[in-house]
């Protein structure tokens, strides 16, 4: 193996993160954690600030970043910041060898960057992750890897960091089509559950013992497990209450039907539920304000999301019994406001 295909492993490598939100943030640490030199950029300075005193450095722009690290990660929000971005980074590499995109974008997108990347002579590898805030902060992401065998090879070190679980699914193009894939299948559940607790709601049948026997039952899933997240991820994220956020919550499903389009496959289910995903939550959340807030809810000591009514006395989804030892999660009361 030459010098140029060795893998990057903490002492041979300096790792920059593009965003430092939930996710980018929750990156950032793990590679800290691994032992990694981290370099992070952000526009917003409340974002860089609690990186730089858990140890990372701070850059002043791409550039810098750029001029400082052999693998930057872009973890920004859309398609077009994306874009930017990472066009940004190819116009001046630096230092940069490998960018690794982790934000949840087109495959069409990830695709023609990889392309521009590849005539700048920068390997380019399609990594979104999944399991939230966190997971990300745990370290314990699942990665669906859009990569060349050399590249993914290359990358395992950091993707073993950030991930407890990593998929290498195709080429690059093909992890982007696996997070849409992912999300399509939570967000549509979710719009689903919404209505089924609507119904429940409307016969007298409380949340938590609808949540009791459908984890015992055919309507038994993730979502239903950890039921009350998504209420508190919306309701205590930045743009809470905002036409933004009601508009960041149907991007992926707009994302998705549009994916399809683009390689002659027709989603109409998707399209219909991007629609309605905006107003449904819209009034779930005057439905939760309602009823004073959302309420303070138990934490999976494994996992460290939401841990609906059945599984209160063990502290732990059953999955998670299963999955092995506790992570540094005290399981005790989340309380947000409204």
């Amino acid at each position: 193996m030459t010098e140029s295909d060795a893998a990057y492993t903490p002492g041979g490598t300096t790792f920059g993160v593009v965003g430092t939100g939930a996710m980018g943030s929750g990156i950032a640490g793990s590679m800290l954690r691994a032992g990694y030199r981290v370099v992070v950029c952000d526009t917003r300075r409340e974002a860089v600030d609690p990186m730089v005193a858990a140890g990372a450095g701070a850059a002043v722009d791409l550039a810098d970043l750029a001029a400082r690290c052999e693998v930057v990660a872009v973890t920004v929000l859309d398609d077009k910041q994306v874009s930017s971005v990472v066009g940004a980074l190819l116009d001046d590499p630096g230092r940069i060898e490998t960018i690794i995109v982790s934000s949840t974008v087109l495959p069409e997108t990830v695709i023609k960057l990889g392309e521009r990347a590849a005539e700048a002579g920068v390997a380019f590898v399609d990594a979104p992750v999944s399991g939230g805030a966190e997971k990300s902060a745990l370290g314990t992401l699942t990665v669906l890897v859009g990569a060349g065998d050399a590249d993914m090879k290359r990358c395992s070190p950091i993707f073993d960091a950030i991930g407890s679980i990593v998929f290498h699914v195709g080429p690059v193009g093909a992890g982007s089509a696996g997070k849409l894939v992912n999300n399509l299948l939570a967000m549509g559940q979710y719009v689903v559950q919404v209505e089924a607790m609507q119904l429940a709601g409307a016969y007298g049948i409380s949340e938590d013992a609808a949540v009791e026997f459908i984890t015992v039952s055919a309507g038994d899933s993730h979502g239903i497990r950890t039921w009350g997240r998504y209420d508190r991820l919306r309701t205590t994220h930045t743009l809470a209450g905002t036409p933004a956020m009601y508009e960041m919550t149907a991007k992926d499903l707009r994302y998705a039907a549009l994916a399809g389009s683009q390689r002659n496959v027709t989603l109409p289910i998707t399209v219909m539920l991007a629609e309605i995903i905006g107003p449904k939550l819209i009034a779930r959340d005057a439905l939760l304000a309602s009823r004073g807030g959302i309420r303070p809810e138990k934490l999976c000591r494994v996992c460290g999301q939401e841990l609906a009514y059945p599984f209160l006395a063990t502290g732990a989804h059953p999955q998670c019994r299963l999955a092995g030892p506790a992570t540094p999660t005290d399981g005790g009361d989340r309380v947000s406001d409204v």
